[in-house]
C-alpha cells in the first residue's frame, strides 16, 4: 500500500478514537448545562389604599403687614404685633413650639411717578398649630386682635398620621392579592409564589381651606369663622408580583 494513504488513513482512525473518548468522558451535568432553562410566569399589580379619619389638629398660616418711614420703624411695628399675638396664642393654651415664622421680608416703597422712596413695608407671617380644632376660632380672634391683617391657609392634619399610613400599607397589599388572584383565576394559572413587595410610597393628605382673607371682614361679619374640619386620607400604594404556573 502507498505509504502517504497509509499515512493519511492513520491520521482518521486517531481521531475519530480521540472523539470517542471524549463523549465519554462528559458527564450528565455537562450536557444539561446547555439547555435553557423555562422562565417561570408572572403576574404584576399594583395595590392601593385609604385610610380616613377625623381630624385632631389644625395649622393657620397668617400674615401681617406694616409700613412705615424707615426700616427700623416697620420692624419695631412688626415685633409689637407678633409679640402681642405671641402672648395672646400662649394664653390660649397653643404650645410655644408650634408659634413659627414661616416668611419675614421687608422692602422699600416708592413713588414711581416721581421716582422717590416713600417708605418700607414689612411682612411677617406666622404658622400656628393648634393641637384642638375647637381653637381655630379663638385663634384666628388673638391674632386678628393683635393686627395681623390676612390668613393665607388653614389645614386640618391627624397627630397619628404615622400609624394610619401602616393600617393603609397593610390594606394596600390585601389588594394587590385580591387583584393578582382574579387575574391568574381568568389567564387560567395559579399563583405559587410570592416573589417580591415594593412600596411605592404614600401620599398623606391633609384637609387644607387655601387662599388669602381680610381677617377685618371676617371679624365683622360673623363672630365666629365658620370654617368645617373634613376628613383626613392617608394612602399607601404598593407593587406586588407573583410567581405563577399552570
Amino acid at each position: 500500500m502507498n505509504r502517504k494513504i497509509f499515512a493519511v488513513l492513520l491520521a482518521a482512525v486517531m481521531m475519530l478514537a480521540s472523539c470517542a473518548a471524549l463523549a465519554e468522558n462528559l458527564t450528565a451535568s455537562d450536557m444539561t448545562m446547555s439547555t435553557p432553562a423555562m422562565s417561570p410566569a408572572s403576574i404584576t399589580v399594583q395595590g392601593t389604599a385609604q385610610v380616613m379619619a377625623d381630624p385632631d389638629q389644625v395649622t393657620v398660616t397668617a400674615n401681617t403687614s406694616v409700613t412705615a418711614g424707615t426700616v427700623g420703624s416697620a420692624q419695631e411695628e412688626m415685633n409689637r404685633i407678633v409679640d402681642l399675638a405671641t402672648t395672646k396664642l400662649l394664653e390660649l393654651g397653643v404650645q410655644d413650639d408650634d408659634i413659627v415664622t414661616s416668611d419675614y421680608s421687608y422692602y422699600p416703597r416708592y413713588n414711581y411717578e416721581t421716582n422717590t422712596l416713600t417708605g418700607y413695608e414689612a411682612n411677617h407671617t406666622l404658622s400656628i398649630t393648634c393641637r384642638d380644632v375647637e381653637m381655630l376660632d379663638s385663634v384666628i380672634g388673638a391674632l386678628s386682635d393683635s393686627g395681623f391683617s390676612q390668613i393665607y391657609s388653614v389645614s386640618y392634619d391627624v397627630s397619628t398620621r404615622s400609624e394610619l399610613y401602616q393600617q393603609a400599607l397593610e390594606l394596600a397589599i390585601q389588594h394587590a392579592e385580591q387583584k393578582a388572584l382574579r387575574m391568574a383565576a381568568t389567564a387560567g394559572v395559579t399563583l405559587t409564589n410570592l416573589h417580591s413587595v415594593t412600596e411605592n410610597g404614600g401620599y398623606n393628605e391633609g384637609y387644607a381651606v387655601n387662599g388669602t382673607a381680610d381677617m377685618g371682614v371676617m371679624k365683622t361679619e360673623a363672630s365666629a369663622t365658620g370654617i368645617r374640619s373634613g376628613s383626613v386620607s392617608v394612602s399607601a400604594s404598593v407593587t406586588v408580583v407573583y410567581d405563577a404556573a399552570k
